[in-house]
């Protein structure tokens, strides 16, 4: 019988293990991949969103792969580094940072041809072993300065 202490390693390795794939795709332009790591797909980019009440959602399979499609063509040599991750009872929390050269189009954002590298705090919500949603927080200030938009 495996005990409590023994099932909760266990459960932090896998989930562990799910997030730090999940990097991985993201890292080397592997968008199904990155989407097959959910059992629910699910991506909150908090910086986009109109609204503190009301993040910028990618409720499905499809949207999270086309966020994800987007961020990795304008960003085609995007690299996620892991500075510190944290457990919680339904979360494996990211601190890590964000390099890149804005070689396309994202959104509005025109290319500017210009690298980013800064911080960000990712949250990756677990039911179980399941990984379900990823939330990304970042400043924006910062993204829009480096890639020489904003002052």
């Amino acid at each position: 019988m495996i005990d409590d202490a023994n099932s909760s390693t266990i459960l932090r390795a896998q989930r562990e293990a799910l997030v730090r794939q999940h990097i991985y795709c993201e890292s080397h332009q592997d968008v199904a991949g990155a989407v097959a790591t959910f059992a629910r797909a699910s991506y909150d980019v908090v910086p986009l969103s109109d609204s503190a009440d009301a993040p910028h959602t990618h409720p499905t399979p499809e949207s999270v792969t086309e966020h994800l499609a987007g961020l990795l063509h304008a960003f085609p040599d995007l690299e996620l580094i892991i500075v510190t991750l944290h457990h919680a009872d339904d979360a494996v929390i990211v601190e890590g940072r964000m390099k890149g050269t804005h070689l396309h189009d994202w959104g509005e954002l025109k290319t500017t041809g210009r690298r980013m590298d800064m911080r960000a705090a990712i949250f990756y919500r677990f039911e179980g072993d399941h990984m379900v949603n990823e939330t990304a927080y970042f400043d924006m200030a910062t993204l829009l300065r480096q890639l020489g938009v904003m002052t």
